[in-house]
Parts: structure tokens; sequence; C-alpha cells
């Protein structure tokens, strides 16, 4: 059960064991570590912190709680049904497509809890602040010739993760692209499973091969593979490549019905050297990230902090 601590008592008593303060000392590194571990992994992690409080509370500023879409938690807000309610607060925040940050207010009075079976009424106020931690979206590019080097480029300045796949060695070749981009090597057919490490990520994939046959080879690969969070796949070239590349997939059993397919693929920009193109690629990869949310409603562009008050 929660308990509630007095800003006053900020001196520790006879065992300093029992201090509430100590607790950051000891828990709450271990918190910071565990969502860096959870984000380069490539999942996502809510991060809720105490930043302020008035009057008797169950923690103190710079509690931490760390929230698992699973359910596990690391840290503590002091527990009880404060820790309850953020602990719900931080569900829902996982299960959103897009969340943005929150500053919301926890009250522990009579008037604020009533009809709320939580007992707490300490008398203070506390605020959280609460972020969805996840990883970079991960741009796969299949094909490294002058157009996948030039979409690497582009997708490293818009923060993405990078993953290039090529079968030519000449084109895997690190010095062609930004110095974190992953090269991973295949043969021509695309026998490997290049996204098995990448299932929990959101995966943005643009074909860019050097011809139709590596295109299908690519295509193939892709939906073979099915990874879970394909949120768009590009395939370049003209209206007739396009056409005879679905052919050839569809040919082996594959339904193109429902995938986040572009093709040919990028926004109409009009240029078509690498770069131009490359930049029509990219401008409809943010198109796509930021539909769902525009269509919900929901603001884009960089996170905006609202503020929550539960009174």
């Amino acid at each position: 059960m929660g308990l509630c601590f007095a800003n006053e008592w900020r001196r520790a008593p006879s065992d300093p064991e029992w201090y509430p303060s100590l607790v950051s000392q000891k828990v709450f590194p271990q918190v910071l570590r565990e969502a860096d571990r959870a984000v380069q992994g490539g999942g996502r992690v809510a991060l809720c912190q105490i930043v302020r409080t008035e009057g008797s509370t169950p923690g103190k500023p710079g509690w931490k709680l760390l929230v698992q879409p699973q359910g596990e938690t690391v840290g503590n807000l002091g527990g009880g049904a404060f820790e309850a309610l953020v602990l719900a607060d931080a569900r829902l925040a996982l299960e959103a497509e897009e969340p943005n940050p929150v500053l919301k207010r926890y009250y522990f009075t009579e008037e604020a809890v009533r009809g709320e079976p939580t007992g707490m009424v300490c008398g203070g106020m506390a605020e959280v602040f609460l972020e969805v931690m996840k990883a970079a979206p991960q741009l796969v590019i299949c094909g490294g010739g002058p157009v996948g080097q030039a979409l690497a480029v582009a997708g490293e300045l818009a923060g993405f993760d990078l993953l290039v796949v090529e079968d030519r060695a000449e084109f895997r070749a690190p010095e062609l692209f930004p110095t974190d981009a992953e090269i991973v090597a295949v043969d021509r057919g695309y026998g490997e499973d290049f996204l098995d490490d990448l299932r929990s990520r959101d995966l943005y994939v643009a074909v860019v091969t050097r011809c139709w046959e590596t295109d299908v080879a690519a295509f193939k690969a892709i939906l073979r593979q099915d990874p879970p969070g394909l949120r768009y796949l590009g395939l370049m070239g003209s209206q007739r490549k396009v056409k005879r590349v679905k052919e050839e997939v569809e040919k082996v059993g594959f339904d193109l019905a429902g995938l986040p397919l572009r093709a040919p693929v990028g926004l109409p920009i009009g240029g078509d050297s690498p770069g131009e193109i490359a930049i029509g690629v990219l401008a409809e990869i943010i198109e796509q990230r930021q539909a769902s949310s525009a269509l919900e409603g929901k603001v884009t562009g960089p996170a905006r902090l609202r503020l929550e008050d539960t009174a």
C-alpha cells in the first residue's frame, strides 16, 4: 500500500534504509538502463517520473516508473492507488500508435478521490511526466545503387535507422552509406531472412534494386518474411515494370491485397536524378507515417506536451 510522505520529512530518521529519497539512488538508475535496453532492442516503454509535488504524497520528485507493453515494471512512484492510476495511464499510452508526452496532476484529497476506490487522502498533489520511448523508425533499402545510397543519406537526416540489403559486393562498401547504416549481404535471389531482427519494429521498405528480376526477388523475400510492423512498401520503376513485378510475385501465391504498397514509389515531384528520386521516396514515407495520426486528429510534427488534470 502507498504511504504519504510530507515534504518536510527530508531529514533521515535513525534508520537510513527507511529514508524515501534513497529509493532513487538504488532503483532509478536501473530504470534508465532498462529503458535504454528496451529501446535499443527495438521495443517501446513508458517512462513515468514525478516532477513536482505539493504537500504529502506517496512519492517524491525524481521517482521513476518504467512500464513495458507486457505489463512488467521497474522502479516505483510510491505504490498504492496512485501508482496504479499512473500505471493504467501508461498502458493506455503504450497502446496508442503515436502518443504525445503528457504532464498529469494527481490529487490526494477527499474531493479529488471521491468515487475512486483509492482510499488515499494524503492532502497533496503530484505532477507526473509520462512519455513513451521507442526506437526510431526503421528504413530498409533493398538495393545499394545510386538511388539506394541517396535514400540512405536522406533517411539518416530524417532520423531513421538504416538497413541496406544488397547482393553485389561493390555496392556494399561502407563508405557509400552513412556511418550508422547496417549493410547486409544477400544472394541474387534474396534468399536470406534479413528482417529477422526487426520483427518488433515499424518498418518502411523501399525496393530500389538494379533490375526487375532482383526487384521480384526482394519483393518475394519481404512477403515471405511477413514482418508484422510493415508500414510502407515501395517499388521503384515504370508502370510497365511495376505491373510485371506484381504479376511475377502473384504467380507464386502471394496476395498483394491489403499491403501498404506504393508503386511506382515516391511522390511525383518531377525529378529524375538519384537524389531527387530519393527525396520523393522519403517524402512519401514521411507522409505515410503521419497519415494515421492526422486522420485521427492527433498532433503531428514535433511532440507537444499537454497538461492533464485529474481533479
